[in-house]
């Protein structure tokens, strides 16, 4: 008896997590979306702790507008605590235009607006595009793998 009531326990816990290939592409975009919400507005506070959350803790950051990439949640943090002390971010707005999953992974394509301020000079507002692939945790969690951004042209 005891064999049956874990079996079918096993099989309860495990119908009531959904996996990433059952989620709805719709749900897993909203997923996305409210995870950029909560970046942009990390951005905003300048909360570099939270931007390094964001990512696994193999994350890669691949800056457009700079050589090479950050490499490790650790070393993203220390790049936007050096970010955030040169320019503070007045508004972030970032919107994912197409999100695709395979299994455990998968792809968001979009665009952002940002508004930043060094020092007393006037702000500047730069649009740009940007291409992430999220990784489906052990622990539930969607968390950036590698996120590229290219900044438009002026």
């Amino acid at each position: 008896m005891r064999r049956v009531f874990a079996s079918s326990l096993a099989l309860l816990l495990g119908c009531a997590h959904e996996t990433p290939a059952t989620v709805p592409v719709s749900t897993l975009k909203a997923t996305i979306q409210q995870k950029e919400e909560e970046f942009a507005q990390a951005l905003i506070r300048g909360d570099a702790a939270a931007i390094a959350g964001f990512f696994g803790e193999d994350g890669q950051f691949i800056p457009g507008w700079q050589k090479g990439r950050v490499e490790g949640r650790a070393a993203i943090q220390a790049f936007y605590q050096q970010r955030f002390a040169a320019a503070r971010f007045l508004e972030a707005a970032i919107n994912s235009d197409a999100v695709g999953t395979d299994g455990d992974l998968a792809y968001e394509r979009g665009t952002n607006r940002l508004t930043r301020q060094t020092g007393d000079a006037a702000p500047v507002t730069t649009t740009g595009r940007y291409l992430t692939i999220w990784h489906h945790d052990a622990d539930g969690q969607w968390r950036i793998q590698v996120d590229m951004v290219v900044v438009d042209p002026p």
